[in-house]
């Protein structure tokens, strides 16, 4: 439970919409009950005046206020059930979004070093599937056990004022199916709830790793066999969710044998307590109408308290991201940004884990600021992560990393993100016009600096040739543009941002031979007061650097 009540702290911002929700729920749940109460007490007390008169005995006998009591709790039931259910998924909604946005906030610092560990439909699922299961904890356990608990008491008392040995069987059977049942069914049933949510997660991770890769799966020949293997996940689920609705039939089955057995006890009392003068014939029918209503506050339980597992299972997987470590920590107090923008690397080494070899090994490196430093290396020589180092995704196990005479770790990562451009074979283009993917580097950006950047990057007469112009939509991923023309948005963007010290990691990667010696010819134009390091395993470009090392099994050597 501790995983699931961790949620409950994220709740409070929200506890008037909370509470309020708690209320009209016990208000439309006791409007009910006290409806049913009265209509049983007003229609036999009417039945008993009529026959008093019939025998020429008129009976004083006030049809007006009880027809008007039950015509207004009728309609505070109307209302109250859509009030309720308006306030509470607007508090639910709410608290998700809430919920959200607190988990983006932890999860960022956790980019890349711990988030490149977890498949991305394992997050997805965590942020999707898992933090919507969290609705329940609100609108299927605090809400309906709060209602319960509190109506329970009030009609329990009410009760004991006419017949208290009534009063009692009822209270006795009202814990037995609002406790016990569901105790007993969520112990039953909490492996398949469990096992719900994780085979869930997976189906998902098969899911996003088949769409992703169905052109190849597709050319070889292997859409049917991945096919198949998500329809073994769903059979699964779908065989997991049977058993577990097949426990919730059960249990409220019992639960509604249960209330005909208060019912039953109810009627056989009040029997004993009519011939007995201590109850009036009204009163009979209204006490057993009351245990009636009753049941309707435990009704829902058992299918609440049979979801705790999988609402647990889901708290549990949120918080397994959140309460990862980050890969760097930020100073207690951060140092302002330099004026100049030389970088030092000394005796720097590296590796993953300690079960890993060493992917870097006695890096020294001097670039100053202006310099152009090209690092030439095969695929996995450790190119990409003394890039990573430089920006300080990572922290080097052995040696250190300076800005400026200054360590990374002392400046906070945010301003630290402002001194570095990158452009690379993989730069993002979201689903969004080219305009809006330009300022992403600038969002203050004018109309005369959004020119001046796609000018620099060789994009005017592309743009000048779209309907749109600027404000054309990219598609997913820029599939709606090609991939010279992605590049130099990405160029754009790059051009945009100004940072003092450009990262090109194998920019010119997949294009052809003309666009490669545009983005090297526009690079170098805006670049020529800057830093530049650039990973590449070409030659290409590299007449433009001023130095160029050379990097094999994570040592680095000067050509």
């Amino acid at each position: 439970m501790r995983d699931a009540w961790f949620f409950l702290k994220l709740f409070k911002p929200y506890s008037a919409w909370l509470l309020a929700g708690v209320a009209l729920s016990l208000l439309t749940s006791l409007a009910a009950i006290i409806l049913l109460t009265l209509s049983g007490w007003f229609i036999s007390a009417s039945a008993i005046a009529g026959l008093v008169a019939i025998d020429g005995n008129a009976l004083a006998f006030n049809f007006m206020l009880p027809a008007a009591q039950i015509r207004a709790l009728a309609i505070t039931r109307t209302l109250g059930r859509y009030a309720e259910r308006l306030v509470t998924h607007e508090a639910t909604f709410r608290v998700l979004a809430h919920i959200r946005s607190w988990f983006f906030q932890h999860t960022i610092p956790l980019l890349p070093g711990r988030l490149a560990l977890i498949r991305s439909g394992d997050l997805l699922s965590r942020m999707t599937s898992d933090i919507d299961a969290l609705d329940a904890l609100y609108l299927r356990l605090v809400a309906p056990i709060t209602v319960a608990i509190i109506g329970g008491v009030v009609v329990t008392a009410f009760l004991a004022t006419y017949a208290p040995v009534i009063s009692i069987t009822n209270g006795v059977i009202l814990l037995v199916a609002g406790l016990l049942i569901p105790w007993v069914f969520n112990q039953l049933g909490n492996e398949g709830a469990e096992r719900i949510t994780v085979l869930m997660a997976n189906y998902k991770i098969r899911q996003v790793d088949t769409f992703q890769g169905f052109t190849d799966l597709v050319a070889n020949q292997a859409y049917d066999r991945f096919s198949a293997f998500l329809s073994q996940f769903s059979d699964r689920m779908i065989h997991t969710q049977r058993q577990n609705n097949q426990l919730t039939a059960i249990s409220s089955a019992l639960t509604y044998l249960l209330s005909q057995v208060s019912l039953l006890l109810a009627l056989v009392f009040a029997g004993f307590l009519f011939t007995e003068n201590k109850l009036t014939g009204p009163e009979v029918a209204l006490v057993v109408f009351c245990v009636l209503a009753t049941f309707e506050l435990v009704t829902p339980l058992p299918q609440a308290i049979q979801m705790l597992a999988k609402l647990q299972k889901s708290a549990q997987r949120i918080r397994q991201i959140v309460e990862l470590e980050p890969s760097i920590k930020e100073p207690q107090q951060a140092v302002l940004l330099p004026k100049q923008f030389d970088l030092h690397l000394s005796d720097i080494s590296f590796r993953y884990s300690q079960q890993q070899d060493w992917v870097l090994k006695h890096i020294n490196l001097s670039i100053l600021q202006g310099t152009k430093v090209a690092i030439v290396g095969a695929s996995g020589s450790g190119k990409t992560t003394l890039l990573h180092l430089l920006m300080r995704y990572y922290d080097p196990d052995l040696g250190e990393v300076k800005l400026a005479q200054q360590s990374l770790k002392s400046y906070a990562t945010e301003q630290l993100m402002t001194c570095f451009g990158v452009l690379s074979q993989r730069s993002q283009l979201f689903a969004a016009t080219i305009k809006e993917n330009l300022l992403i580097a600038k969002p203050s950006a004018t109309t005369v600096e959004l020119d001046a950047a796609i000018n620099a990057a060789g994009l005017k007469k592309f743009v000048s040739s779209l309907p749109d112009g600027i404000d054309t939509w990219v598609g997913e991923s820029g599939v709606k543009v090609s991939g010279g023309e992605a590049r130099r948005i990405a160029l754009a963007r790059l051009y945009l941002k100004d940072a003092p010290i450009l990262i090109l990691d194998e920019p010119t990667e997949g294009l052809d031979a003309d666009t490669e010696r545009e983005v090297f010819n526009a690079l170098s134009d805006f670049a020529q007061h800057k830093t530049i390091v650039m990973l590449t395993h070409r030659v290409v470009g590299l007449a433009l650097m001023d130095n160029v090392y050379t990097m094999e099994n994570g040592v680095l050597s000067q050509l």
